[in-house]
Formats: C-alpha cells, sequence, structure tokens
C-alpha cells in the first residue's frame, strides 16, 4: 500500500504568488485544507457543510522549495493517529512535472458537536475508514 491515502492537485495561481514571485508561504495551510477537504468528502460521501463534524486544532508545516506561478502541486495525505476525539494527518506536497519536494506537514483534527460546543469520540463508521486509510494497513 502506498504511504499517502489521497492525493489533491492544485495549480498555483497569480493570486496565490507574493513579491518575491513564489506562491506565499500562508497558501500552502489552504492547499492542506483543500485536499483534507476534498478526501473526507469522497471518502464519508458527506453532501451538506452540516455533516462536517470536526475541527482543526493544530497545524505544522515544514517548507521545503518554493513553488512558483502555474505550477501544478501534487498534496498527498494519509492518517497517522486515530485517538478517542482527535486524528492526525501527514502531508506532502510535490511538483508534478518534476516530483520536487516543496512543503510537508501535519494536522490534528477533533471531532466536534457544533450544538453541545465540546470535542466527542470519533464515530465508529469514521474511525474504520481512517484507519483503513492509515500507512501499513
Amino acid at each position: 500500500m502506498s504511504r499517502w491515502a489521497y492525493t489533491h492537485a492544485v495549480q498555483a495561481t497569480l493570486r496565490d504568488t507574493d513579491g518575491l514571485g513564489h506562491v506565499n508561504n500562508a497558501v500552502h495551510l489552504t492547499w492542506f485544507e483543500e485536499a483534507r477537504t476534498n478526501w473526507i468528502v469522497e471518502r464519508r460521501r458527506l453532501t451538506r457543510i452540516e455533516q462536517v463534524d470536526f475541527v482543526l486544532a493544530t497545524a505544522t508545516i515544514h517548507w521545503r522549495a518554493p513553488v512558483y506561478f502555474h505550477e501544478v502541486v501534487a498534496i498527498s495525505l494519509a492518517p497517522t493517529r486515530v485517538g478517542n476525539k482527535s486524528w492526525d494527518l501527514a502531508y506532502e506536497g510535490r511538483v508534478q512535472d518534476d516530483g520536487r519536494l516543496v512543503v510537508e506537514g501535519t494536522s490534528t483534527q477533533v471531532q466536534f458537536d457544533f450544538a453541545a460546543r465540546i470535542s466527542v469520540p470519533i464515530p465508529d463508521g469514521w474511525r474504520r475508514l481512517l484507519e483503513a486509510d492509515m500507512p501499513g494497513r
């Protein structure tokens, strides 16, 4: 099995670039969110925003190389830990044309009941999907 459970391609737009001519560092976190959201929507077959039942608790980013206008970056992700109420993801971004590693990161998501405003246990069905997508499974 691949180290990655899901890959989502993003293209660096003019809006993403900064005065130094490369994609601004803050954009990478948005790319992680885009990949994470698409993976979850597909994996859990979500159809409405009200079905999103987690919050982002932490995120780390390690920039490895610049990304330039119009380059396509493959953002890959996989769960690395599944706890009782939270789960972790690892990310990697590589330029599709040359395979250049440009960004790596992690995030922790917490299952959340928005009505009660409290963290809750990960639902069994989602836990099974997370565990199935972990590397080495």
